[in-house]
């Protein structure tokens, strides 16, 4: 008897789905503004443009080095204020990922293209 009571007991609890949603993201230059350099974080999802981490990178022989950060605003603007030197420079915009109600939303990280200074 005491089996049966605890079989009853026992209820089927179905798997719960989370669904993953992707977006990409662009990083873009808005340009150099002496003494930074600045641009925009861009997507489909506005979720995906604000309060993201960007990297302001410079092009070196061994392991390129990082010259400052920032978080872009409500726009997806960021600014780093560093000199702007000869050499080459890129942005990275790094790879986010939330999780609401069920869903987890992933934003998808992005380097823009090398510019030039000489």
């Amino acid at each position: 008897m005491a089996v049966g009571v605890l079989a009853a007991g026992v209820v089927a609890v179905p798997a719960l789905a989370i669904q993953t949603v992707r977006n990409d993201s662009r990083v873009i230059w808005s340009g150099p503004n002496r003494p930074s350099f600045s641009g925009r974080v861009k997507s489909s999802r506005h979720a995906c443009e604000f309060n993201r981490y960007v990297k302001l990178l410079m092009v070196r022989s061994g392991p390129d080095e990082l010259l400052g950060k920032d978080r872009t605003n409500r726009r997806g603007q960021w600014t780093v204020r560093h000199p702007i030197e000869p050499g080459r420079f890129y942005a990275k915009v790094v790879r986010r990922k939330e999780r609401t109600a069920g869903t987890i939303f992933v934003c998808r990280r992005d380097r823009s293209t090398v510019i030039s200074f000489h």
